[in-house]
């Protein structure tokens, strides 16, 4: 092979070194989907009572005449100052009642006390322990709510509430498998239960059951077929799964049912963009601008690679419509936007314009990094090498394009028949970037092309 044929495959290797851009669009590790959170709603109320589990002393007989009937008209505030007039050593039953009205009050500190005082006399007042737990997973105080909770089942509590109590209480405190058992035996108690259901269905998907958590929302989806969260849910299991149709499927769904999160349009425009679905994705995000703001930084990577796939219609609308909504943007911002114009001139063709847009994107931002690589190419591309040089030279001093600007001014190097220039150049990035495997290939070539050139002198 001649040398010239040599200096091509060089040329060719360097220049089209990717560019230091993380664009992961036609990838799914990037597509995150935002679920409503399930909304859980517990009470304090218990029974209220008298002389069940525990009986009022014989002393206080004639309190539990007077309770009666204000506790079946439920005038509780009066109950509870019946309470506090009666005198005497109140009894475990007593000290119960009071613990209730007074959370049925919203008393929840004083309830404690009153729960602790009857357990105190009556260790093993199931409905105490019960109440107890209950307080204090509603004053968010999970490990004490548990423990006490669990106390309540060991003694032979065996409602609904005490249940899905412990089934949210085990997920909060990362006890998965626990929490499954305690929300399936609410379900046994109250099978048709949303909130149980929703409770369940997010311990499923926390520990990982991907097969079981999906067979759920496909159950609770044959009766709520219009829940945006299990459709939510649905796509985020299927993004799991590496399922992209499902995914995109239900994400639609959820979004024409009313889903106006913006993370999950970007999800879908995302899922659409890896589909080469452009005229959708490019509907998606464009929403995402008008309604949520968002931004030159995020939308740049998206842009880059419409470009790249040379849809540049789509490309086009989005920069318009980002421009539009960034009359106050930062310099920055300003910069990327005008960067996005540039690289569009040069996708139509149009290089002077592309130069011209490029320029004034780095006076928007000296620190655009990769508005000086692009502008570096496009004048090595028109055989400006001295100026190519010059904006590589610029690029080399921010850490995020050094490597890439680097193998450009090798590339110059290359173009200038500098070959030990270029050589030097490229075995420094080796240095610089340990593990740059693909440059020993480069390394060979340029090697080679060096002691050809030293032969001929």
């Amino acid at each position: 092979m001649n040398n010239r044929g040599r200096i091509q495959i060089v040329v060719c290797l360097l220049l089209f070194m990717p560019s230091s851009i993380s664009v992961n669009a036609k990838t799914s590790n990037n597509v995150e989907i935002i679920v409503n959170e399930p909304q859980y709603s517990f009470t304090s109320e218990q029974p209220l009572v008298i002389d069940d589990e525990a009986k009022l002393a014989a002393y206080e007989l004639e309190l539990s005449i007077r309770l009666r009937p204000l506790l079946d008209s439920g005038e509780y505030g009066q109950a509870y100052q019946e309470i506090l007039a009666f005198g005497g050593e109140p009894s475990a039953a007593r000290l119960l009642l009071s613990a209730q009205l007074l959370s049925l009050d919203g008393n929840y500190d004083a309830a404690i006390v009153e729960y602790k005082a009857a357990i105190k006399k009556m260790p093993n007042l199931r409905r105490a322990h019960a109440g107890l737990g209950t307080l204090y997973l509603l004053t968010e105080r999970h490990k004490l709510a548990r423990e006490r909770l669990s106390k309540a089942v060991s003694l032979g509590a065996n409602d609904v509430q005490t249940f899905a109590q412990l089934g949210y209480l085990n997920h909060k405190l990362y006890n998965p498998w626990s929490a499954i058992k305690a929300y399936q035996h609410a379900l046994m108690l109250d099978p048709d239960n949303r909130q149980w259901q929703s409770g369940l269905l997010a311990v499923l998907v926390a520990s990982g059951n991907v097969t079981s958590a999906g067979a759920l929302v496909d159950e609770l989806l044959q009766t709520d077929p219009s829940a945006v969260a299990l459709w939510q849910q649905r796509a985020n299991l299927a993004m799991q799964s590496q399922n992209m149709p499902r995914a995109l499927s239900s994400l639609e769904t959820a979004i024409r049912l009313g889903d106006d999160n913006p993370q999950n349009r970007l999800a879908a425009a995302l899922l659409h963009m890896r589909e080469q679905n452009y005229v959708r994705a490019t509907q998606l995000l464009n929403e995402n601008i008008i309604k949520a703001g968002m931004g030159a930084t995020e939308l740049y990577p998206l842009v880059v690679w419409l470009l790249r796939q040379d849809a540049i219609a789509n490309a086009a609308l989005l920069i318009e419509a980002v421009d539009q909504i960034n009359a106050r943007a930062t310099n920055r911002q300003r910069s990327l936007i005008t960067e996005m114009q540039g690289r569009l001139a040069l996708a139509r063709d149009n290089s002077d314009k592309a130069v011209s847009l490029l320029r004034q994107a780095i006076d928007f931002d000296s620190a655009n990094g990769e508005a000086l690589l692009q502008l570096a190419r496009l004048h090595l591309a028109r055989d400006e090498l001295t100026r190519a040089l010059l904006m590589f030279q610029r690029a080399e001093t921010i850490e995020a394009t050094r490597k890439f600007a680097m193998l450009g001014s090798a590339q110059v190097a290359i173009e200038s028949r500098e070959y030990t220039k270029a050589l030097n150049l490229v075995r420094k990035i080796q240095q610089q970037f340990p593990g740059s495997y693909e440059l020993d290939g480069y390394v060979q070539s340029l090697a080679s092309l060096h002691s050809a050139k030293q032969s001929s002198e």
